[in-house]
């Protein structure tokens, strides 16, 4: 295997002891393997508290405790997770989080069909020896504060779809004809008028004048009255249901109650997120990205080094073209796979009609793609959108002339700094032609091995319009033509 291609999150098997935990919601079962598969121990039961926690150490942690302690593998089960392996963490055990795709994929193996929660905690320590697990990255508290704020938000956002649904269906039941007087169906005028008076059509043709006072206060005279009259004239011969009118009423107010509520929550989260990404200078925000979208697709991201390449963040994103092809059959219309990360594919989706309007390279994918549907041509361009997420344009700003070592075929540039310095890891960027083409007319003058930067810097940093400049005029200088 080529070691630049191992993921940074693989787990390597060494000469300690494997636990595998099936995890459940009160109770979870383990499994104690050797190296070789042979099964030390096993438990298959345990509760999700501090006893269950000493039970779990006393029967299998310890009998597996050789030299070292064992490394722990559980599954991302739902939430359930979480406190075990904290707790195990904070007692010294090393502790590793697979997906639920990678030891499924392992138990369809089977010849028989049985599943217990024993076996499938031995399948999960098992999973481990075979030496391509990847381990599900736990992300650090920033970014675990950001996904917990982005998640509530989108959640209260989908419960306060739901509630108005459910209030725009009472309406169609009572006042069919109310739909398209305003411009939306509960303004904060029409949510005054339900709290003082009602929305049913009986209520507004009995207390016309007071309808009238209260939408023209409410709205600072902002509805016409055409508009206010043609409420009325509707109210008067509407064909709405005369049943339960006053619930009906009491229902209209309990729900402009909850989507005030709802829409207060949504925008204190909102000012929260915005001064986050304010303290966390993501680059996202320089691309025109709105603070709750940015914030939504760093939360669900996390920390991109963990990919190879681009092409591996398409695919956790789900953006990647799903292949159906066996033998002479007919090939389908490929689609995009969507397998998990939908707040994060829904992100990318609305951000790159924000790039088609803002950004003139992402205008020319939409174009080349309208034929095919603006949903199709939006989807390109929110790959392409992935992809550059996926870049790390620091390693540009910070290049050196001494940090590239073009003396082989492929160059190699190794950054001075970034982000996984301070782990002892070191970072290389290989440089094919392409690249070469664009910074051979720098690397050909007599500084080529000093510490310079290679694009030109003002007080030590790298503005965003110095880059460009940088990029264009290295474009010029190699021939490339402008795209």
């Amino acid at each position: 295997m080529n070691k630049q291609k191992v993921k940074a999150n693989t787990v390597r098997v060494d000469h300690r002891n494997i636990v595998g935990i099936d995890i459940g919601k009160r109770k979870h079962a383990a499994t104690a393997v050797t190296p070789k598969g042979a099964v030390i121990a096993s438990l298959k039961s345990f509760e999700n508290n501090q006893a269950g926690v000493e039970l779990l150490e006393r029967k299998v942690l310890i009998p597996a405790t050789g030299k070292s302690k064992p490394r722990i593998a559980m599954e991302a089960t739902g939430q359930y997770w979480n406190a075990l392996h904290d707790e195990l963490q904070r007692r010294g055990y090393p502790c590793v989080v697979l997906n639920l795709i990678q030891t499924g994929n392992k138990g369809k193996k089977r010849i028989r069909k049985t599943k217990t929660d024993s076996l499938c905690s031995g399948l999960i320590a098992r999973t481990i020896l075979t030496g391509d697990a990847q381990a599900t990255l736990a992300p650090d508290e920033s970014i675990y504060e950001l996904r917990i704020l982005v998640r509530h938000r989108w959640r209260m956002i989908r419960v306060h779809g739901v509630v108005l649904r459910y209030a725009i269906g009472l309406l169609d039941r009572v006042f069919p004809e109310y739909d398209g007087v305003f411009c939306k169906p509960f303004l904060k005028s029409v949510r005054t008028l339900i709290r003082e008076v009602g929305l049913t059509p009986k209520t507004l043709v009995s207390k016309k004048t007071e309808v009238k006072k209260i939408l023209e206060k409410a709205s600072r005279k902002q509805l016409s009255s055409e508009t206010i009259d043609d409420l009325l004239k509707r109210a008067r011969c509407s064909i709405g249901t005369k049943q339960g009118e006053s619930i009906i009423n009491g229902q209209f107010r309990m729900v402009v109650d909850y989507l005030d509520f709802v829409e207060g929550q949504v925008q204190s989260i909102n000012k929260e997120l915005q001064e986050r990404m304010v303290t966390l200078n993501s680059p996202l925000m320089s691309l025109g990205i709105g603070a709750e979208v940015a914030a939504t697709i760093l939360a669900e991201s996390g920390d991109i080094t963990r990919f190879l390449g681009p092409g591996e963040y398409s695919a956790f994103c789900g953006l990647d073209p799903s292949v159906q092809d066996s033998g002479d059959s007919i090939r389908g219309v490929s689609h995009i796979s969507k397998r998990d990360a939908p707040l994060l594919r829904w992100a990318l989706y609305v951000s790159a009609q924000t790039m088609v309007k803002k950004h003139r390279d992402f205008t020319k994918i939409y174009d080349r793609h309208i034929n095919r549907g603006h949903r199709f041509a939006l989807i390109a361009v929110a790959h392409k959108l992935q992809r550059l997420i996926g870049g790390h344009p620091q390693d540009v700003h910070n290049m050196r002339f001494c940090d590239i070592d073009h003396s082989a075929e492929i160059w190699r540039y190794i950054p001075f700094t970034h982000k996984t310095k301070k782990l002892g890891k070191i970072r290389m960027l290989p440089i094919g032609p392409k690249a070469q083409a664009i910074l051979k007319s720098y690397l050909d003058h007599e500084e080529s091995a000093s510490e310079q930067f290679v694009f030109p810097r003002t007080d030590g940093k790298c503005h965003k319009r110095q880059y460009y400049e940088a990029i264009t005029k290295a474009c010029v200088k190699a021939g490339v033509p402008h795209w």
